[in-house]
């Protein structure tokens, strides 16, 4: 069948332009092989078994072709997305990786040209145009060259030693074009030594990697028999840039075959994750580049002790341009490198790149594997830091600190529960009997409060009736906002609406973009004034950072966050009332610097430690804007 998502024209094209190289390539060579056999070569090739060669008529070609860029030395990979809508792309997570974020992550699993990586095998689960493949084969091809194995019996090793898997057929298409590209020399040799008869497809498969593996964990032998393609335990590498996207509508065997690292809606990345753990071979390595959002995030959480239980992690390199590693994507991205085998290694390689130009220049540090994961109330956390120093601190925080949700402190933090299209019908710009005010995420700042702020724009009241009543809040709270982004100054927006709630004795709405924390009655020991300082304080700044990987400040990590108690609670509550009492901006600041000395002391730090707690936060500031 021919492929859905390629133009026909542009397809008979690409095969009239791999013919014509192909034939450059054996005259080049002068092996002799006839062209009709050329253009059988060429289908094999490309089409694997997914589509008739009668659908192929042979062409008259003329060397001039879209594919004369291969004549150079250094062969860049045909993209095909470009081709497919934006819509498309999206469903399927599809984002083309840079050249030099792969050959990274290929160095980073220790894939090296060597006599030891060509008995090993490699796969990419989700190869996309086949960037890894590529880049692989090149690396394959240099260990065979330094093993002085003849060049007929490249081809067949190849195969064996690299796959791919691609849902997208049109994917796959231009995977086996890069690769056939890269191997035509390889290719022609073995033929003209073996026959054509003897010529098996490339490795490039067609399939949902992940139904795959969810069968073949079921037992489902039949399709493997008929596929020849088992999964697990099968690769010494797996890398890749899996698609991240939600995925919706999995039945029961499905999940029951992902429970280990599932929590609430799953993402497709977190699958391949799982999945490309479970292909590797003892003392196997992985190497994919994923969201940062798995730090933290709350439905990462068994995907991280998952990970934690498997394997080693042997490196992470935080990249926090955002905006510019993959086209249209906004997620921030890391490399991460795993290792078969929870007890191989006890440190981990962490670094930082701001862009992808400093990839390779980076400054990298060894850390104690118990430094970068965390356990917090129970939960594992990833801390990410560009220095001992940074993880030292951090350390001594958790270790010395209760959680806010900790019964020493009794703050749990929640989130708004009014999601305005919702309740859309209900939302109204007029006060009146049956409404109750409804505060915006961009009602709240840093130290300060302005209800309505947006006027007119937005709708400030909710209509109080049997879908909403359970939904309002009562009393004192702080507000904290939820979406926040590295290039903010603040990751961590807090303020308490003092005058605001005393007005408001009937309650009054949070909308879900803010956070809310307010006391439990009875239990809670400390103030809200106290919590709001320490929670606008460099200190919770500083330790927020590391410890969140995505633009979300949920709830989750609020609780987690540890607090000090024991001496300064009544100081700093007295600081954060005049703070946010305070209009007059170089007032406000010199109340900020005494409140950041309160914190740093209650939480046991020097003024040295603070001084560099500020640095720290100042260099990671002009860095991410």
């Amino acid at each position: 069948m021919p492929l859905s998502l390629i133009n026909r024209t542009l397809e008979e094209k690409l095969l009239n332009a791999i013919i014509s190289y192909f034939e450059h390539e054996n005259y080049k060579l002068g092996i002799g092989i006839p062209n009709h056999l050329i253009d059988e070569i060429c289908k094999i090739l490309l089409f694997r078994n997914e589509d008739p060669s009668e659908g192929f008529p042979i062409w008259h070609i003329s060397e001039k072709t879209v594919l004369d860029e291969y004549r150079k030395e250094e062969i860049e990979i045909i993209d095909y997305l470009h081709l497919i809508s934006t819509e498309l792309r999206k469903q399927l997570g599809q984002y083309s990786t840079p050249a030099n974020i792969v050959r990274y992550i290929l160095k980073s699993v220790e894939y090296f040209s060597s006599k030891d990586i060509i008995t090993k095998r490699l796969i990419d689960p989700a190869c996309g145009s086949g960037a890894f493949l590529v880049e692989s084969v090149r690396i394959y091809l240099n260990a065979l060259k330094k093993a002085k194995i003849p060049i007929y019996k490249w081809y067949p090793m190849v195969t064996s030693a690299i796959s791919g898997v691609d849902i997208d057929p049109t994917a796959c298409f231009f995977t086996r074009l890069n690769l056939a590209m890269l191997l035509a020399p390889a290719v022609l040799e073995f033929v003209a030594k073996n026959g054509i008869k003897k010529l098996k497809p490339l490795s490039v498969y067609c399939l949902d990697t992940l139904q795959l593996f969810a069968s073949e964990r079921e037992g489902a032998a039949l399709l493997y028999n008929k596929l020849n393609l088992p999964l697990v335990n099968q690769f010494d590498f797996v890398v890749g840039n899996p698609p991240y996207f939600k995925v919706k509508g999995i039945n029961a065997g499905f999940k029951n075959i992902f429970s280990k690292s599932i929590y609430g809606h799953p993402n497709a990345y977190g699958l391949f994750i799982h999945a490309g753990i479970e292909m590797l071979k003892k003392d196997g390595r992985l190497g994919f580049i994923v969201p940062r959002s798995m730090l933290s995030g709350l439905y990462f959480k068994n995907l991280r002790e998952f990970i934690e239980d498997k394997t080693s992690v042997k490196e992470i390199v935080y990249i926090s341009e955002r905006k510019k590693i993959f086209e249209n994507v906004l997620h921030g991205t890391m490399i991460l490198s795993l290792k078969w085998n929870k007890d191989s290694e006890k440190m981990v390689n962490i670094s930082f790149i701001h862009s992808l130009k400093e990839i390779e220049t980076q400054n990298i540090i060894s850390v104690g594997r118990d430094k970068v994961i965390q356990r917090l109330n129970g939960t594992s956390i990833w801390f990410i830091a560009d220095s001992q120093e940074m993880y030292n601190i951090i350390n001594r925080i958790i270790k010395k600190h209760p959680l806010l949700s900790s019964n020493e402190i009794n703050c749990r933090a929640k989130t708004g529960q009014i999601v305005w299209n919702r309740v859309k019908p209900l939302l109204t710009t007029n006060s009146g009997d049956d409404t109750l005010p409804l505060i915006w995420a961009t009602d709240v700042g840093k130290f300060t409060f302005s209800f309505n702020r947006m006027g007119v724009a937005r709708p400030c009241f909710l209509k109080v009736n049997s879908e909403t009543e359970n939904l309002m809040v009562k009393g004192a709270s702080i507000l904290i906002q939820r979406v926040t982004a590295d290039e903010q100054h603040s990751r961590i927006v807090a303020c308490m609406p003092e005058g605001f709630y005393k007005k408001e004795h009937n309650g009054y709405f949070v909308e879900n973009h803010l956070n809310i924390i307010q006391l439990v009655a009875g239990k809670s020991s400390v103030s809200l004034y106290f919590m709001l300082g320490v929670l606008n304080s460099e200190i919770v700044e500083f330790f927020f950072r590391a410890m969140n990987g995505n633009t979300q400040v949920s709830a989750t990590e609020l609780n987690l966050l540890p607090i000090p108690i024991g001496r300064y609670e009544s100081k700093i509550s007295g600081m954060a009332d005049m703070i946010q009492k305070t209009i007059e901006d170089k007032k406000k600041n010199k109340l900020l610097t005494e409140l950041n000395l309160l914190v740093a002391k209650a939480y046991g730090l020097s003024d040295k430690e603070l001084e560099f707690i500020r640095r720290s936060l100042s260099y990671r500031r002009r860095r991410d804007n």
